[in-house]
């Protein structure tokens, strides 16, 4: 039997950049050039370190019709759509902080039921984090540009029903922030790149840059 041919330039590697944004901020209008994508992320904040990167899933929930003539389904009906993106952010900011608690971010989170306070300046300085009660929550956007730089991700509105849990313990343990985005359908659609319209709603999208899908 004759070897595959195997492709290593399709192997992929690399955690990458995880931006967020909150709502309604302008999805990037994508640029590619060598096969690269090279915009800017304006207004949106990258989330730094991780403990091993991002997790894309898509969970499809199904449930079947059956009739007693039969041991076998006569239809696999879809009934729903599940798509989480998860990673652990290892980096303790204001922003970041904000985003785990579903309070938009750093700049918008007054008002939406949770707030900083502030008192003092420099070394003398106080921040008070008021979490938003039930109710209150405020959903945002998820990007992620591959360590290659020819794969951008967006999830377009989401909210974070992980565990909060931050454990204070000796090194190398850090605290962490736990993120298990999930997301639900925007209202219209925020990105236009490649000729798209406000009312092609989408939960994600991925985009290629270059010949990597050729």
């Amino acid at each position: 039997m004759g070897s595959p041919a195997l492709h290593p330039t399709l192997n992929k590697f690399g955690a990458g950049t995880i931006y967020m944004a909150p709502l309604l901020t302008a999805v990037p209008t994508l640029v590619a050039a060598a096969g690269k994508f090279t915009q800017t992320w304006t207004g949106w904040t990258a989330i730094g370190g991780t403990n091993g990167g991002i997790t894309l899933t898509r969970n499809p929930a199904t449930a079947d019709f059956n009739v007693a003539e039969s041991f076998y389904p006569q239809h696999i009906l879809q009934t729903g759509d599940d798509i989480q993106g998860a990673f652990t952010m290892d980096e303790i900011s204001k922003a970041n902080f904000a985003y785990a608690m579903n309070a938009a971010d750093a700049a918008t989170v007054a008002g939406t039921g949770g707030n900083y306070a502030v008192t003092g300046a420099s070394g003398a300085k106080i921040t008070q984090y008021n979490m938003p009660l039930i109710g209150k929550s405020v959903n945002c956007m998820l990007g992620w540009q591959s360590q290659d730089d020819d794969e951008v991700l967006f999830l377009y509105e989401v909210t974070n029903v992980a565990s909060v849990a931050l454990n204070a313990n000796k090194g190398p343990q850090a605290q962490e922030l736990l993120m298990q985005l999930r997301s639900v359908l925007p209202a219209t659609n925020p990105d236009t790149n490649l000729g798209q319209t406000s009312a092609n709603a989408m939960p994600f999208r991925w985009y290629f840059a270059g010949t990597l899908f050729d």
